[in-house]
């Protein structure tokens, strides 16, 4: 998980680079506006990276904010602004930054940039398996916010079966009641067959019967819904952590 904070004083700027942190699936341990409040963040939290924007407020700007980081506590920073200043890009160039961005930021250039200096790091990836589309949406911001990918969705055995095949997920969270012709627990002994990919069984189906047949899958979770939330990210970070399928 590579930790970044954030130092933007613009509302909107802040709100999309936070977005797009999310999305990639890096975790923001920290938001701030000025030049000061950076550094004494990034003493505190210890983030991986830094983003810095270089018109701040406070007396410091994000150039010698930048300087005062990379020199005395070796912290990666890429620059993030609006000007169009060749001068000034000069300048930042000078502090070594990992990178040098134009706003507004594109997420693929986000990307690389961290890839510059973590290029070993790869998200791990969640298969969501639900037909219940309000809950999937749910599930999927959760976990975003986590700090994972999701390697795909489906709303039916048959498909999660493709993907299971096709993307390699490190977990795979399974409804039990699917649409198609195989639920939830076929679906997973079907995917027996070909991986060994850690399994959490979500279900509003909590009968006996239902849960030794489950269980006959050797799942590495069974939760019913309504799902506890934190139940559910706890269990996530113990499974997807010590376990990458190959």
């Amino acid at each position: 998980m590579i930790d970044i904070l954030c130092v933007e004083n613009d509302f909107i700027a802040s709100y999309v680079l936070e977005k797009q942190i999310e999305r990639l699936g890096y975790r923001l341990i920290g938001k701030v506006a000025t030049g000061e409040a950076a550094i004494e963040q990034a003493m505190e939290l210890k983030p991986d990276l830094v983003l810095m924007d270089i018109n701040l407020d406070g007396k410091m700007d994000g150039l010698e904010a930048a300087q005062c980081l990379t020199t005395d506590f070796n912290i990666p920073v890429v620059f993030i602004t609006a000007r169009q200043d060749a001068e000034l890009r000069r300048k930042a160039m000078l502090i070594e930054p990992v990178a040098y961005l134009n706003k507004p930021v594109q997420l693929k250039a986000l990307r690389n940039a961290v890839e510059t200096i973590y290029p070993n790091v790869r998200m791990k990836r969640i298969l969501l398996v639900e037909d219940d589309y309000i809950i999937s949406m749910l599930l999927e911001k959760q976990i975003r916010r986590m700090g994972y990918e999701i390697a795909g969705k489906a709303e039916s055995g048959e498909k999660a079966i493709d993907l299971t095949r096709e993307e390699k997920p490190d977990l795979v969270l399974m409804d039990i009641e699917l649409k198609g012709d195989i639920d939830g627990i076929e679906t997973v002994r079907r995917i027996r067959e070909f991986s060994i990919v850690p399994v959490i069984y979500l279900t509003g189906n909590a009968n006996e019967k239902t849960r030794m047949e489950a269980e006959e899958t050797n799942p590495d979770g069974f939760l019913v819904k309504p799902v506890d939330m934190d139940v559910l990210k706890q269990q996530i970070r113990e499974i997807v952590e010590k376990n990458t399928v190959t």
